[in-house]
């Protein structure tokens, strides 16, 4: 019995250790609550994982503020993913990658007699005590988010020891010379995939023209050029096709697909389109990892004024609230991040969405089968004999969903979905034509977010620059501070390096609500949110050109802006 109550003690010892200093620090800061905590240590007790990453896991705390906590608290920097350094080849070369992921850190690079690591989820002790058994130098760190940390690891080992682009020559030299076709297109394809994942492409473009194959890449939402593909690898086409499961014979109608695909260890779904043009079949791969990493509002770029205000709308306990935008502005990514918000040890969190884009710890995700007959509308009626407390939808393309989905609010529980509609005054009149009633609209609409998203300048290569007089006026009053990136090898010599959002919210209030059920026009309904507060697109693009996060001239690509309009 003693000796049972010893083990137990020591048991309690060694899973406090690690956890109650960074658990009662969270809970101080009102990040975690008791129940949560103690969730998480009967979670580590069974699992044995790192409490740090299991609060992770749960969805229980946002990685981003339990990494700057963890950082603080071993007083060290934190650093942003768009800002992690190169990694030096020849400090590479003293470690291995299953090392490094083993223990969760990267060498960067040495700094005299220092070597300036970036750690992840490993322990500075014993990396540091590797660190100086390989090298004979002390450390440095830095701290990063966990999975990106991770990812990484991954790109930096592998684009170290391969030059990507010179393998993708390479292949498509031998596989012009391939006469009989007797040279699989799969490494081929593979190479293609992953200098798409090093340039942070999200989408691939192969197209037709009389003499080659060009290959595009989206990055950042804007088509670059890549490379030409010979004539004679136009049988590229009827391999994706094939592993696609299309109809090869077919060459005279579109077809869509899809294939998986795993790259530098993480799996990947390629939804594949194909459109019959003059030159023969065009080309695109959508890359979605199945694994994303799930981020923060603060992450995605959203300004701290704005979230506390998103917060307390998604917090809500019930009604619908819609994110509206074009294709590619970041809807499905915003309203995940909305879902890290709820607490997820607490609530019931259904989704169904088309195709599961993130993986939300806590929540019943599932995805539109149309084949069984499994879409948005069907889903809705089977959650709703789940007690749910959040219901995420796709996105709301019909009457019958549009229906169900009001239905939902206004039996109290919260929706999220999102909506193609120009701009938030556009939602009321894109809603009308399911057969909804301005009344039930007012009733259960909470608030509407419309979002852009704007290439933002490149940390590594944007500088300060003088603005002329007549674009001083259009930016308006305040003080301006510009830059721009001259481009750069990390950017692709665009000058820019990642995008961050622009976008209004529109949180109805009594007033708004009334109006709405008066069927009131869109001119009444934007005066009377003028009058509450409400601040356009456009006046928050113009604020992030002013503090130099991006550009004139990226402000009138995307919002339709220009200094000659």
């Amino acid at each position: 019995m003693q000796n049972r109550k010893k083990e137990m003690t020591e048991e309690k010892k060694s899973t406090r250790r690690p956890s109650a200093p960074l658990g009662e620090r969270l809970m101080e800061r009102g990040l975690l609550s008791l129940r949560q905590f103690q969730f998480a240590l009967q979670k580590q007790r069974v699992e044995n994982s790192r409490f740090g990453v299991l609060l992770i896991r749960y969805g229980l705390v946002e990685e981003d503020i339990l990494v700057r906590e963890l950082a603080a608290r071993k007083s060290i920097p934190y650093i942003a993913a768009d800002s992690f350094p190169p990694p030096d080849p020849e400090v590479l070369k003293h470690f291995n990658r299953e090392l490094c992921l083993l223990n969760g850190f990267l060498p960067i690079r040495r700094s005299e007699n220092e070597l300036e690591i970036l750690l992840g989820d490993g322990d500075e002790a014993s990396v540091s005590e590797l660190a100086m058994h390989r090298t004979g130098l002390k450390c440095r760190f830095m701290q990063g988010t966990f999975t990106r940390v991770t990812q990484y690891i991954r790109e930096s080992f592998y684009f170290t020891q391969h030059s990507i682009e010179a393998l993708v020559n390479q292949e498509m030299r031998r596989l012009s010379d391939d006469a009989d076709h007797a040279v699989s297109l799969d490494k081929f394809l593979d190479y293609l995939l992953h200098w798409a994942v090093y340039e942070r492409a999200t989408d691939i473009h192969l197209m037709p023209s009389p003499t080659s194959l060009h290959l595009f890449f989206r990055i950042d939402g804007v088509l670059r050029p890549m490379v030409a593909l010979p004539s004679q690898l136009s049988r590229l086409v009827i391999y994706i096709k094939l592993i696609s499961e299309m109809d090869i014979s077919e060459q005279r109608r579109p077809q869509d697909g899809s294939f998986h695909s795993t790259i530098l260890d993480q799996p990947f779904a390629v939804r594949v389109s194909i459109l019959y043009t003059e030159f023969g079949e065009r080309v695109v791969l959508r890359l979605l990892p199945e694994r994303s990493e799930l981020s923060s509002l603060e992450q995605l770029g959203f300004l701290r004024e704005d979230i506390d205000r998103l917060e307390r709308i998604f917090l809500k306990p019930a009604g619908m609230v819609l994110i509206t935008g074009p294709t590619g502005s970041g809807k499905s990514t915003t309203m995940h991040a909305a879902l890290q918000i709820q607490s997820l040890v607490e609530s019931n969190v259904l989704t169904v969405e088309d195709p599961i884009e993130y993986r939300v710890p806590g929540s019943a995700q599932t995805e539109v089968n149309r084949r069984t007959g499994y879409d948005f509308s069907n889903a809705l009626r089977y959650f709703l004999r789940h007690d749910p407390d959040v219901i995420l939808i796709g996105e709301i393309r019909d009457a019958e969903t549009a229906q169900a989905a009001v239905e939902a609010a206004a039996t109290g529980h919260l929706v999220l979905s999102t909506l193609h509609a120009p701009n938030v005054f556009g939602v009321v009149p894109r809603l009308r034509p399911f057969g909804l009633e301005p009344q039930t609209i007012a009733d259960n609409l909470v608030a509407v977010i419309s979002q852009r998203l704007l290439r933002r300048n490149c940390p590594h290569c944007s500088r300060k620059v003088i603005l002329s007089e007549a674009e001083r006026q259009r930016l308006g009053d305040g003080e301006i501070n510009a830059r721009r990136g001259t481009g750069c090898k990390a950017c692709g010599f665009s000058g820019y390096f990642g995008r961050l959002p622009v976008y209004e919210i529109l949180e109805l209030n009594q007033a708004l609500s009334n109006l709405i059920a008066d069927n009131a026009g869109r001119e009444a309904i934007y005066q009377k949110a003028v009058t509450s507060g409400f601040r356009g697109m456009l006046e928050q693009a113009k604020w992030r050109v002013r503090n130099g996060q991006t550009t004139l001239e990226e402000v009138g690509r995307v919002i339709g802006w220009s200094l000659g309009e």
